[in-house]
């Protein structure tokens, strides 16, 4: 695309009265005049919707939206972390997915990561994310060929690795990718005892045994990169490469989420064999994507224009102290952030108090079954220029003992009281 196509293509579209069975957020952009991937001999290759249509068996209507048989437009895909889903987009995803494995197509996608796994531009250098995000989407439309409503969900990591041992992460249990036995084969979840191309009867995976997962810090040292080389960058150089080695490079911090979960992750020849391959490179293609909005403005915008959109990463504050899932929670000491909730039985030190335990309650360090404690919200007085004022604090349940504010002493006191004298 030209210079300064993006900016006068979303004047133009944000002039149109888009119809209100769709949200403008989800709308494609115009499109640019022989822009690839308008028409295609398969669905693999199409870069927009109208060219994805008739793959539907859908027909262009008003606004060149594309109608589906069952009268539903087809929208572009809105990627969401996985804990975010509702119930229903969770099980529509594993659906999908299922079957997509079941037909054949899983495994076919699968070899095409396979074969590119060593020895080709897919990894260790500048290809690796617009490869990466290529074959994302391929993937996302044979889901989509499935169930038009499905997007791939990306999986941030950085809130499992607040926890005291990310294993105990609600992520590994049957709701979302599974348990493994003690040799690590995945027998629980939407992908228990999958096949794999090796022939194996199971996923395989080793938790924790290596690697480390992304932190705040790999993300900000990526979005805050000005250098398109250390971004795009050679991961593997071979001698006399005139480009210096970055170790904050994205694919490298990527890498360490493949050794983090081991088994069929660790090498890339077998990592597609696994459905958390798929998230993870959805996050990785998010915060590539978060770089390109902050330093490459002028760059061709296709994927993100045409076909799919990212949610924001679930967020919270002192004030709203709830990430918007049952599955997650907001850790408000120090600056509040969203955080895994841990399974039962798992390791949750420091988290007593808070919602950390997915149906429990940290006792001891330890989840077990139990009524999940609520924040509660506790008015505290004090006296400004005479008069009585309230405002409100978020303390946890089980903050303290007792919770008692005393308006007697706190107006004698004449300012605002301490977390002390509340728990005394």
């Amino acid at each position: 695309m030209a210079t300064t196509s993006r900016q006068a293509f979303q004047e133009e579209a944000d002039k149109n009265a888009w119809p209100p069975a769709i949200s403008d957020f989800l709308q494609p952009a115009p499109v640019a005049p022989n822009s690839r991937g308008q028409v295609a001999s398969n669905p693999y290759d199409c870069m927009t919707l109208t060219c994805l249509c008739p793959y539907f068996r859908g027909n262009i209507g008003a606004g060149n939206q594309c109608i589906l048989p069952d009268g539903q437009i087809l929208k572009m895909s809105y990627r969401k972390e996985y804990r975010m889903l509702t119930d229903d987009e969770r099980n529509r995803w594993h659906y999908a997915l299922a079957e997509l494995k079941r037909s054949g197509e899983y495994d076919q996608l699968s070899m095409q990561h396979q074969v590119v796994g060593s020895g080709s531009g897919a990894h260790s250098g500048p290809g690796f994310l617009p490869w990466h995000r290529e074959y994302l989407k391929r993937f996302e439309i044979a889901l989509r060929l499935i169930d038009p409503t499905v997007a791939i969900p990306y999986w941030d990591t950085v809130m499992d690795n607040y926890l005291q041992d990310p294993r105990d992460s609600i992520m590994f249990s049957p709701i979302f990718a599974g348990e493994t036995d003690f040799f690590g084969n995945v027998v629980t979840g939407p992908f228990a005892y999958w096949s794999t191309l090796e022939g194996r009867n199971a996923i395989l995976r080793n938790l924790g045994q290596e690697g480390a997962l992304f932190t705040e810090n790999n993300l900000l040292q990526v979005i805050s990169q000005t250098n398109i080389e250390y971004v795009m960058a050679y991961t593997a150089p071979l001698m006399g490469c005139p480009f210096p080695i970055n170790f904050f490079a994205l694919e490298y911090a990527h890498s360490n989420v493949h050794l983090w979960i081991g088994g069929h992750m660790k090498p890339p020849e077998s990592s597609s064999n696994d459905p958390i391959f798929f998230m993870h490179h959805a996050f990785v293609d998010f915060v590539w994507e978060l770089w390109r909005e902050a330093r490459q403005p002028r760059l061709s915008n296709m994927y993100t224009d045409q076909l799919y959109r990212y949610a924001p990463r679930a967020s919270c504050t002192a004030a709203m102290p709830t990430c918007g899932s049952p599955y997650l929670f907001c850790d408000t000491r120090g600056s509040p952030h969203c955080v895994s909730k841990v399974k039962i039985n798992g390791l949750c030190a420091g988290y007593e108090g808070l919602d950390a335990c997915f149906d429990g309650v940290c006792i001891r360090g330890t989840c077990v079954p139990g009524p999940t404690p609520a924040n509660a919200l506790t008015v505290i007085f004090h006296v400004s220029n005479g008069q009585l004022m309230g405002s409100v604090a978020v303390i946890p349940a089980n903050f303290c003992k007792k919770i008692a504010v005393r308006l007697v002493d706190f107006a004698v006191h004449r300012k605002p009281p301490t977390v002390d004298e509340i728990c005394r």
